[in-house]
């Protein structure tokens, strides 16, 4: 009776140990985890969003008129600088009309805005969130 106690430990082992052998080479061989698997799952992260450095814009000037100029604003990113030119498409000129640097502008809150301004929006805002708090 001990012997074949003894006898189907060993089988049972063996057949323990095949399976796991077996199954490590099935994932080498496909790459495909097959039960449990001893490695973390891997997470796939995206980089945050980068700004262009530069954006160009082309406008057609004169539709229909057939004098054929064309706007061409460029816009760095991170210097904060707009250049602006007239592209003569007859002759194939290019002239510079302006450039300019907007960080200034940037630092503004409002300037020629409409009714109702952002300062009016943001003290309403503030207003409120007041009376929801004192409820």
């Amino acid at each position: 009776m001990t012997k074949n106690w003894i006898g189907t430990v060993v089988l049972v082992g063996i057949s323990a140990m095949a399976g796991l052998f077996l199954s490590q080479i099935r994932e080498q061989v496909l790459g495909q985890p097959v039960g449990f698997s001893v490695e973390a799952p891997q997470v796939v992260v995206q980089p945050p969003a980068v700004m262009p450095k530069w954006f160009v814009d082309f406008v057609d000037l004169s539709p229909g008129r057939g004098q054929g100029i064309r706007a061409i604003t460029v816009v760095d990113t991170e210097g904060k600088k707009i250049a602006v030119y007239h592209l003569n498409l007859m002759d194939g000129s290019l002239r510079l009309l302006s450039t300019r640097n907007i960080q200034p502008d940037l630092m503004l809150d409002e300037y020629n805005a409409q009714l109702p301004l952002p300062s009016e929006l943001m003290r309403e805002m503030q207003r409120l969130e007041q009376v929801k708090q004192n409820r």
